[in-house]
């Protein structure tokens, strides 16, 4: 009798071993290396993780030194209004001065209205109204002279008003009003404000001698035409200007030496370099006093915010990079993913070095509020810098960042701290950002090695699941032969 085990049911049927687990850890033995690689590959993603941290805040840091870099970083200014009537905002070009403004009149657009109409029994506006009160078609004229031509069509209020608003891309709308118990006029209205921009009139189809459609198949789908009128001229009968196209106009000034300046909007802007003004009202008696002031607090908020992105950054480098204490057991307690790395030790450095460096002409950055500690940080003092920058702020500007007001001056805090973070961030030399790209490559090398490693453990499983196979049929046969000759010996007896 033979007996024969399936190299899938392993297990000691003949010789009682528990072959199932002898394999497991056979395999686990022989897996050993394949563990550390998985081990490696996530002790990679913990540093890349880390590098990222840092990188962010170098990044942060080059963007706030970035804004210093430039000239404009250097002159912010505030502007204020004394009425309410008048509200002004200003960029970073702006400049200091002041200005009296009298708010004439408003910008307006232009608005007329239709003769009187009454619905139907049937609630609907009929051909016959449409042509009388309304007229039918009619040509809406720009004042650039460009025009539409539209035909109000019979139905009710919505439809008589769709079909003026279908024209809308020529810059009116429309819209039925009621005068009274079954009394309507249509309203229409330019889009635009301003004396030309918002203009328009409402002239009867064919007061132009090539204005019928058999003369002009450049009609547009829309039905304007690209031709325009040369002149303009009576207004339809029974329509009537509700509302006059108006530009905005100010008095900048009093007395002879007064100045007017209009606007087809509500909205200024140049009267004063980098200000906008936008109105609202009409200033009656007392004109509004806008003013543009400089503002340095803004400059030594932007003083302050460098310092402190300098500041996260050390920080970061620090606690990523500490190198924490060694335990009775030997391992390292409390320290950084990336405890020991140069990289960041000479990050670090830089940072502080392009603080603590001497500036043009032998000064220090402390004199304007920039220090280092003894624990590795930065300290800004804002009312040593704010007084400073008051005093003299063009020497203020030279001495912590020069490139703003010449290229070619050598660097100062400012442009030293932007050349670390750069250095450390850019996208295709930076230090972190190729450091990065180091720790990415392990691993997909390590995570192609452990598929690798994966089918060489295929292969000894089955080796293995072989062997033992092998094994328990040999036993088997061994029993077999053993059991026969048992039965042998005796028989003789």
């Amino acid at each position: 009798m033979s007996t024969t085990v399936s190299s899938s049911t392993v297990d000691g049927l003949v010789s009682g071993l528990d072959t199932s687990s002898i394999i497991s850890k056979l395999l686990a033995a022989d897996a050993a290396p394949q563990t550390q690689m998985k081990s490696s590959v996530s002790a990679a993603q913990l540093k890349i993780t880390a590098y990222q941290s840092v990188n962010t805040k170098m990044q942060a840091l080059g963007t706030a030194a970035d804004a210093l870099v430039k000239a404009t970083g250097w002159t912010p200014t505030t502007a204020s209004s004394s009425s309410s009537a008048v509200v002004v905002t200003a960029d970073s070009t702006a400049s200091a001065g002041s200005l009296s403004v009298s708010v004439d009149k408003l910008a307006s657009a232009r608005s007329a209205v239709s003769g009187t109409f009454s619905l139907g029994a049937d609630g609907k506006v009929s051909d016959a109204t449409v042509g009388s009160s309304i007229g039918t078609p009619l040509d809406i004229v720009r004042s650039d002279g460009s025009y539409v031509t539209i035909k109000p069509s019979a139905g009710t209020l919505d439809q008589v008003v769709a079909a003026v608003n279908k024209a809308g891309d020529l810059g009116i709308k429309a819209v039925a009003i009621r005068v009274g118990e079954n009394s309507y006029r249509l309203q229409i209205t330019s889009t635009s404000t301003g004396a030309t921009a918002g203009d328009f009139k409402v002239v009867p189809h064919g007061t132009r001698p090539d204005s019928l459609d058999a003369a002009h198949p450049k009609k547009l789908s829309d039905g304007s035409r690209t031709e325009t009128y040369a002149t303009v001229g009576s207004e339809q009968t029974g329509w009537a200007s509700l509302t006059p196209a108006a530009d905005a106009q100010v008095t900048l000034g009093t007395g002879t030496n007064a100045i007017t300046a209009s606007s087809s909007t509500n909205t200024f802007t140049g009267l004063m370099p980098g200000v906008t003004m936008t109105v609202g009202a009409t200033t009656t008696s007392t004109p509004a006093s806008v003013t543009v002031t400089s503002n340095p607090s803004a400059v030594a908020s932007a003083v302050e915010a460098l310092v402190g992105a300098a500041n996260a950054a050390l920080n970061e480098i620090t606690v990523q990079s500490r190198a924490g204490n060694v335990g009775s057991d030997g391992k390292v307690v409390g320290g950084g993913t990336l405890r020991g790395d140069s990289t960041l030790r000479a990050m670090k450095s830089q940072v502080l070095d392009a603080v603590t460096a001497a500036l043009g002409g032998g000064e220090s950055a402390a004199k304007y509020g920039l220090q280092s500690t003894k624990d590795g940080a930065l300290t800004f003092d804002k009312d040593v810098f704010t007084k400073a920058y008051q005093a003299d702020p063009a020497t203020v500007q030279k001495r912590l960042a020069p490139s703003s007001l010449d290229p070619d001056a050598a660097p100062g805090v400012v442009e030293r701290l932007a050349a670390v973070a750069k250095n450390a961030t850019d996208a295709d030399k930076g230090s972190l950002t190729t450091v990065i790209a180091g720790q990415n490559k392990t691993i997909s090398d390590l995570t192609t090695r452990i598929a690798d490693w994966n089918d060489r453990l295929a292969a000894k499983k089955e080796r293995y699941q072989k062997y033992y196979s092998s094994l328990e049929t040999a036993l088997g046969k061994l029993q077999s032969q053993s059991s026969w000759l048992q039965g042998q010996l005796a028989s003789l007896g």
